[in-house]
């Protein structure tokens, strides 16, 4: 007996998942992150963790609605089925609430398991765009600013394709670090790719600025140096120019060696 009573258990227990409530949940606090085009995968994991607290996940998974009478006529309305039916009014009240520009998508939408499905299919294909976008800014990215700048500009594009699904692993990540750097870099990058033991991004970072530290400092050195050289070379009209040949005419005038040898002597 106690083996049947426990095999009728674990068969109920499915469709209890997907039972009307026996109260109604309200959401006493709406979502701070509003839903927008960049960030559906973090709004998404905020959502789903409400309706499982709730336990109320079937809403958006399933369209299960109990039956809308207890008979075959219209004389008893099922208490059930308009308890599920003020439920998911209010989920989809909140679900439109948490939304900032997308609402004119979900226009005619009603139940709220329609809208999750909208949003799914919605950015499967806005995401793959997306990171495709991101991933191409992230190969062209060049170093034509200070190197921490650089490195921020990076740091932002891994960020957002994280956001959006796509993780970016260390080796890509240091990748298009060196990738974007000029080719006065080019002995700091030999040195990082032939060491044996990889670099942490960290290190990468604290090496780069270490090293633009050095190329500026050498600038400010040679800086006065050249310009001194150019000072010293520079004309200046105030000072009369000396010729190596002055007191002698090679056009053969006065004074000329060319004269002086073909004149005979009386």
């Amino acid at each position: 007996m106690s083996s049947s009573s426990s095999s009728t258990s674990d068969q109920e227990t499915p469709s209890s998942s997907s039972s009307p409530p026996s109260q109604l949940h309200t959401f006493s606090t709406s979502l701070t992150l509003k839903l927008a085009d960049d960030n559906f995968l973090i709004w998404r994991q905020q959502v789903l963790a409400q309706f499982k607290g709730l336990n109320l996940l079937n809403f958006l998974e399933s369209s299960f609605a109990p039956l809308s009478f207890l008979s075959s006529g219209k004389e008893n309305p099922n208490p059930l089925f308009l308890l599920h039916k003020q439920q998911d009014n209010l989920l989809v009240s909140w679900l439109l609430a948490s939304m900032c520009s997308l609402l004119t998508k979900m226009v005619g939408l009603r139940p709220a398991y329609q809208i999750w499905d909208k949003l799914n299919v919605y950015f499967a294909s806005n995401t793959r765009a997306r990171v495709r976008k991101l991933k191409t800014q992230l190969k062209t990215l060049k170093r034509d600013r200070s190197i921490s700048i650089y490195l921020l500009d990076i740091k932002r594009f891994i960020d957002s394709l994280t956001v959006v699904g796509s993780n970016v692993s260390t080796e890509d990540h240091l990748e298009a670090i060196l990738d974007g750097l000029p080719e006065e870099y080019d002995s700091f990058i030999t040195s990082v790719t032939s060491r044996l033991d990889p670099y942490t991004i960290e290190d990468i970072e604290a090496l780069l600025l270490a090293q633009e530290e050095r190329f500026d400092k050498h600038k400010s050195l040679d800086h006065p140096l050249i310009q001194a050289n150019t000072a010293s070379t520079q004309w200046n009209p105030s000072v009369p120019s000396r010729s190596p040949f002055r007191g002698t005419n090679l056009c053969g005038g006065r004074g000329s060696a060319r004269h002086s040898f073909n004149k005979r002597q009386p």
